[in-house]
């Protein structure tokens, strides 16, 4: 997949990325997320699969003190 950043010739590569989202006023990392990466200038694309398993995976752990999880397919 080509990057979607103006002038970047990348292309994506898969890797895993740690994610931080403000969740009900929290900042929450979520570690060993699942991404299309550009090599050349950083640029991540998550999938929609991956968003509705943080979207999930936020709302099971919203009650924990935790501040940081790892992503739970």
């Amino acid at each position: 997949m080509g990057c979607h950043t103006p002038g970047c010739t990348g292309e994506h590569a898969t890797g895993t990325i740690s994610h931080t989202v403000i969740y009900q006023e929290r900042s929450i990392v979520l570690r060993n997320v699942p991404a299309h990466i550009c090599p050349d200038c950083g640029d991540v694309v998550l999938t929609d699969e991956t968003t509705i398993v943080i979207e999930d995976l936020l709302r099971r752990k919203a009650r924990s003190r935790q501040t940081a999880f790892d992503y739970e397919p």
